[in-house]
């Protein structure tokens, strides 16, 4: 679904340029006719480049179905989420910001146990309504471990571990999310599902839930870094730009059978050569 490489190359550019002072920024380089902007223009031509194939793949691919667009604003907000935590330290990631607040480690496993949970539910709720028998009775511990694919002293386990192994798991279980959910119709968007609340929500709710508690939570890991000393850079300001065009890039891919391959890879190679040309100039 994704294209790997496009990723990787966006990835390496981070890792290059997340360092960056603003000093380090002003330093030569030069695009075609751009000579006077430094590194800092390269931010700018990426983020072009990423621009052109979400553009261009929405003149090409089919119309997105209403749960892909609604994916696709998952996605987003996914990738800003993990923008935010870039350059983050295991040892502050388990900083707490003030008395009784939470540390990003466990903001993160916040996060994820409340994605497993969504998914699991509207996995719940699906299973049912395909087999005639949904009622609005919440699901069983045992129909939920089986539905999460996890026993709960592994759920237990990948909650309470380390950051890393988190993330590790989380970029996994985001693309399955991904692929599974943008099969869902319109009509099944509004069959009602059953979680803690009386409130019977119908699944659309479900699927727009994943990026409001994003919003939510990315507000309060933006906080935190501040109140650890830790503000955005300009290199991660722009960063943050940088990801949510690959984002919307990728968000045009999401249930297009025929993808413009060749005009990925070749951004992807273009973006490749730039981070290999300005690792020349910083060494």
């Amino acid at each position: 679904m994704f294209n790997a490489e496009l990723s990787r190359a966006v990835e390496e550019f981070a890792a290059l340029v997340l360092p960056l002072s603003e000093n380090d920024l002003e330093r030569e380089w030069i695009w075609k006719d751009h000579d006077e902007e430094g590194i800092r223009f390269a931010f700018f031509v990426t983020l072009q480049e990423l621009r052109h194939p979400a553009v261009t793949l929405s003149t090409l691919r089919p119309k997105p179905t209403a749960t892909q667009h609604m994916l696709s604003q998952y996605h987003a907000a996914y990738m800003d989420f993990q923008a935010a935590l870039l350059g983050l330290s295991v040892e502050d990631a388990d900083l707490a910001p003030a008395e009784s607040e939470w540390p990003i480690s466990r903001v993160y496993a916040h996060i994820l146990r409340a994605e497993i949970n969504f998914t699991a539910n509207v996995r719940y709720a699906l299973e049912k309504h395909h087999a005639g028998t949904w009622t609005s009775e919440a699901m069983s511990d045992e129909d939920a471990i089986r539905l999460v694919g996890m026993s709960r002293a592994e759920h237990q386990a990948l909650l309470n571990g380390p950051l890393e192994g988190m993330r590790a798991y989380h970029r996994e279980f985001h693309t399955e999310i991904i692929k599974e959910f943008s099969e869902i119709t319109e009509k099944e968007l509004d069959l009602p599902s059953t979680f803690w609340e009386q409130t019977r929500f119908p699944i659309q709710h479900r699927v727009h839930r994943y990026e409001a508690h994003y919003a939510q939570h990315t507000v309060q890991i933006d906080k935190t870094l501040v109140a650890l000393g830790r503000a955005p850079t300009e290199s991660k300001r722009l960063l943050r730009k940088i990801y949510a065009a690959l984002a919307e890039a990728e968000g045009m891919m999401i249930g297009a059978e025929k993808i413009e391959n060749a005009m990925i890879l070749e951004t992807a190679s273009s973006i490749a050569e730039r981070t290999k040309e300005i690792s020349g100039l910083l060494t």
